[in-house]
């Protein structure tokens, strides 16, 4: 993933070089406090050992043992016999082990803090190309999406002025030019609505909302145009249910979801897209459910990722710019609700779930 952020690779060898450096040094400074610490101790023992003979030489005038041993405190006076005491002995041994220790466990922390340090660095950059594949994506798939409608539109255009078809062709051209105008202005709305929701500054008015009549209200001709491409779209949203939220909000949510659906089953050959909402606790429930190409359910949380579409932009079938899902997540939670994706796999289609706030004082 790295390699694909250009310029990354000398990076990443100095990194690696950065982490051998520091490795050596860690084990240097422990090495080299091992050999200080062990002179160290060696040089207090033979110091100790150096008043045996002062020792020896009192005892034998005929000192006894109890001042000698107040006047080296260090030595031990066993059985007529100096010795180096076994505690200091035992003393200098344990504050070496001690400072060994100490400095293993600074060179140990400070290994584990650069190792994490390079591990946010790995982390960023890996978001980064991620980002920017995304971001190809999105470049390409704006591309096309302009580029399609308005060639489109042109040669509907260029066509009238040739010639004047009959009432039959020109209606159809004029309903490929609405659909064109409809593609771009989808397009547009979802670019600055995801602009607005990157920089803050999305503004939602909530009120209560009739479900099923805002729902109609959205797939209304859509359901005319998902018909023509062999996409049955139903709905299922009893009179009586009540939504507190933005009104633009609910038509961008439910048009972006009933939009991927029929996007789904166009892919899949054909099917049928369903839209259901029922009461469920103090809210509302709304279910899009299709029999479209699902999805693995490993990607369900990243297809809500701005920028996010699964495969390669190029090679890709479907239409869109990876930010309708993106936008419906934010509106959704701007609403005081949730949203889920679920599906079995690819090929056994799809359900997205949306939870919104009910309206107060409306009757179930």
């Amino acid at each position: 993933m790295l390699r694909r952020i250009r310029g990354t690779r000398p990076l990443q060898i100095g990194v690696i070089a950065l982490l051998v450096t520091c490795v050596a040094q860690v084990f240097y400074w422990v090495v080299e406090e091992a050999a200080h610490t062990g002179e160290v101790r060696d040089t207090m023992a033979a110091e100790y050992a150096s008043g045996l003979p002062v020792a020896e030489l009192l005892l034998g005038f005929g000192v006894a043992p109890a001042e000698v041993a107040a006047l080296m405190p260090h030595l031990d006076i066993l059985g007529g016999a100096p010795e180096v005491a076994r505690e200091d002995l035992a003393s200098l041994t344990s504050a070496r082990v001690r400072r060994l220790n100490r400095y293993g466990a600074e060179g140990t922390f400070f290994l584990v803090a650069l190792l994490a340090s390079m591990g946010i660095v790995a982390q960023a950059l890996r978001q980064r190309a991620e980002l920017l594949r995304r971001q190809e994506n999105f470049i390409a798939a704006v591309s096309h999406e302009f580029k399609s409608p308005l060639a489109s539109i042109k040669l509907a255009a260029e066509t009238l002025l040739i010639r004047e078809p009959d009432a039959y062709s020109t209606r159809r051209m004029a309903d490929r030019m609405v659909n064109d105008v409809d593609r771009l202005e989808i397009m547009v709305s979802n670019t600055l609505d995801a602009s607005r929701i990157t920089e803050g500054r999305l503004v939602l008015d909530p009120a209560p909302i009739e479900l099923s009549h805002a729902i109609d209200a959205v797939l209304g001709l859509g359901a005319c145009r998902a018909h023509i491409q062999g996409v049955e779209v139903t709905s299922s949203v009893a009179p009586g249910f009540f939504a507190y939220c933005d009104s633009r909000a609910l038509e961008i949510v439910i048009r972006n979801l009933v939009s991927n659906a029929v996007k789904s089953v166009t892919q899949a050959g054909g099917g049928k897209v369903r839209v259901h909402a029922e009461r469920e606790g103090r809210g509302v429930r709304i279910d899009v459910i299709d029999d479209g190409v699902g999805f693995h359910q490993r990607e369900a949380k990243k297809l809500f990722e701005k920028f996010y579409r699964p495969g390669d932009e190029l090679r890709r079938r479907t239409k869109g710019s990876g930010l309708g899902l993106f936008i419906v997540l934010r509106f959704v939670e701007e609403s005081g609700g949730r949203i889920s994706a679920n599906s079995p796999g690819e090929g056994g289609g799809a359900v997205f779930s949306v939870w919104l706030p009910g309206a107060e004082g409306e009757a179930a």
